[in-house]
């Protein structure tokens, strides 16, 4: 890698391209809960499309989250621990009361129905659905926190994999299986990028430009669910999907490769995708309700559903920007990173 471009991270300024890549992650997250209205009228193509952009939307959101926490300053445990508590988890419940208020009205038909549906907002990321994400996001970066306290070690940190493993066993967080080694991999990424040279990257862009035809060949013949790797057998009892996981993590890796190196892109892709990256956090909470109210609808009203959920979703969150309880409570912003520090530090969305 050149020394202009200087990493995915290496600006002391807001990077761009890692909102770029955001803006990837969050368009694959929208089209994904588009297309689960589209089982009834096509449920072959749902299926194909949904499974494609799964692979790797969310462990790309995961490895930006761990990209970006090796910034310059070093790690301070109690910013590092209470900015991510509160920036997380109070959209969390505040997301799944809200939306529990609107699609499960008997949560609040008594006092016992909510209690119990607190209780499970409590303890299972999925009891209401839309933002399970979020908690299994926390519980990883906590976990990342936790391998870094004594002297932010590399060693610590891959001995952290186990442990997350184990807590992915616990009932209802299985996914943290899925995410956590992502979250671990963008933080040695990031770590060892000085080290990176131009020839491994364009190894890594012609592994993704290979692998991506193959995965969907393989896929539409049902041959990836007969395919396993010892990763595989490990996970799939509890989040991934298949070996197609880590195959498009090397399409996604070439991605991040193409955006940092290749001048040329910027441009034409990194400007107009870096605007709902910025604005991923809001999108990813706010986009639902501009999704959920259609039943069976016709298939060429599918693109039409992507882009207005993404911008609705947009507009929305700039909307919620411009009033500081919102900006707080549902969007978790008053515990991001201050201005005074690396812009590049945002976790998350």
């Amino acid at each position: 890698m050149s020394a202009q471009a200087g990493g995915l991270g290496g600006s002391q300024a807001r990077d761009a391209r890692i909102d770029a890549l955001k803006g990837v992650a969050i368009a694959c997250v929208v089209l994904f809960h588009v297309m689960g209205q589209f089982w009834i009228t096509n449920p072959r193509a749902a299926l194909i499309v949904r499974a494609f952009v799964s692979a790797f939307m969310l462990p790309l959101f995961a490895f930006l989250s761990g990209y970006v926490l090796s910034r310059p300053g070093g790690f301070h445990p109690r910013d590092y621990f209470v900015r991510r508590t509160l920036g997380l988890m109070v959209p969390y419940v505040v997301w799944e009361l809200l939306y529990a208020a609107i699609f499960r009205h008997a949560a609040f038909a008594s006092v016992g129905a909510f209690g119990h549906y607190a209780l499970q907002v409590a303890t299972d990321p999925h009891a209401e659905g839309r933002m399970w994400y979020l908690y299994v996001l926390w519980v990883c970066l906590i976990l990342l926190g936790l391998a870094r306290l004594r002297g932010d070690r590399t060693w610590m940190v891959l001995a952290s994999l186990p442990v997350a493993l184990a807590v992915s066993f616990v009932p209802h967080f299985g996914a943290v299986a899925g995410v956590y080694p992502f979250a671990v991999l963008g933080l040695l990424v990031r770590r060892a990028e000085p080290a990176l040279t131009p020839w491994l990257l364009r190894i890594a862009i012609g592994c993704g430009v290979a692998f991506v035809p193959l995965w969907l060949a393989l896929r539409w013949h049902g041959l990836t669910a007969r395919i396993r790797t010892p990763l595989d057998i490990a996970f799939a009892p509890r989040y991934a999907p298949g070996v197609y996981t880590l195959a498009l993590l090397t399409a996604t890796a070439a991605v991040g490769a193409l955006f940092a190196w290749s001048a040329w892109w910027r441009p034409v892709f990194v400007a107009p995708l870096a605007i709902p990256g910025r604005l991923s956090f809001g999108i990813y909470v706010t986009h639902f309700l501009f999704i959920d109210g259609w039943h069976e609808p016709a298939a060429w009203l599918f693109p039409v559903m992507w882009v207005v959920a993404l911008a609705a979703g947009m507009a929305l969150t700039l909307l919620l920007q411009q009033w500081r309880p919102s900006a707080t409570l549902l969007l978790g912003e008053r515990w991001r990173p201050r201005p005074s520090r690396p812009r590049h530090e945002e976790e998350t969305l």
